[in-house]
């Protein structure tokens, strides 16, 4: 369901908190003073439920707020992540690939420069709820929804959410798809099980609808300059050029059959 005339939000998408330089990296200096430029606008950073749970009640995103995701649940979000939100009082979702938790990130191909890290253990997950941290899903075992059948598809959610609430104790109310894939048959059943969904969409969010939510990859805004113009609502234009980009290399790829 739309919400008309609601304000934007930026849905900042993070993947792993390390050195690397890798396409999914963000180091870890460079996180703590993306934080820091945060906390210098009177900008907070919270988890996806808590939006949500605001644009219900009053029909609008909250003002002043950026809402933090990290996809995969590496382990370094524990490690680094998590101290820097802490010193803040930032609150964040993290979304889990449950069948990978306390091993590694091995459910496929890894991007270059990535290398072998550890997955979240379910205890360091427990205690990143109790601190206040979302834990969403990201599927048990991170397949690409639109090459699975629908029995797939609704296997690989349901037993992720099974596996939440049987580790934590609580029902898990965010989901993000797997490389961003989405095709009706994983969108109906994302409404069905979660009470919103992220997609890789790269724009801030308006009115769109719950289950598909755009995000802003920090890949491509790991300057500080580019980072605070996203604060300051300036980014916009940029982050279209480079969705015209992506579109236009996933058609390619597409039809040269290596999708």
């Amino acid at each position: 369901m739309k919400v008309a005339n609601t304000n934007k939000l930026a849905i900042l998408t993070y993947h792993s908190v390390d050195p690397s330089g890798s396409v999914v990296s963000v180091g870890p200096m460079d996180f703590a003073r993306q934080m820091d430029c945060l906390s210098e606008r009177a900008i907070r950073g919270t988890s996806l439920a808590e939006a949500i749970t605001f644009r219900e009640r009053m029909g609008v995103w909250p003002e002043r707020v950026v809402v933090l995701t990290f996809d995969d649940g590496f382990a370094n979000f524990y490690e680094a992540a998590m101290p820097v939100l802490g010193r803040h009082g930032f609150t964040a979702t993290v979304f889990t690939v449950c069948g990978h938790m306390g091993g590694l990130n091995d459910w496929g191909p890894r991007p270059e420069g990535l290398g072998v890290l550890p997955i979240l253990s379910w205890q360091q997950a427990a205690e990143l709820a109790r601190s206040g941290i979302e834990i969403g899903s990201h599927t048990q075992t991170h397949r690409d929804l639109r090459r699975c059948s629908t029995a797939q598809v609704e296997k690989e959610m349901m037993v992720s959410r099974a596996e939440i609430e049987k580790h934590l104790g609580l029902q898990p109310q965010s989901f993000a798809y797997p490389y961003g894939g989405i095709d009706p048959v994983s969108r109906r059943l994302a409404a069905t099980h979660f009470r919103a969904s992220c997609t890789t969409e790269l724009r801030r969010a308006n009115s769109d609808p719950l289950d598909v939510l755009p995000r802003v990859d920090m890949h491509y805004l790991r300057s500080r300059q580019r980072f605070a113009s996203l604060l300051d609502g300036q980014l916009d234009q940029y982050l279209a050029f480079r969705r015209l980009g992506r579109r236009a290399r996933r058609v390619f790829f597409s039809d040269s059959g290596t999708l």
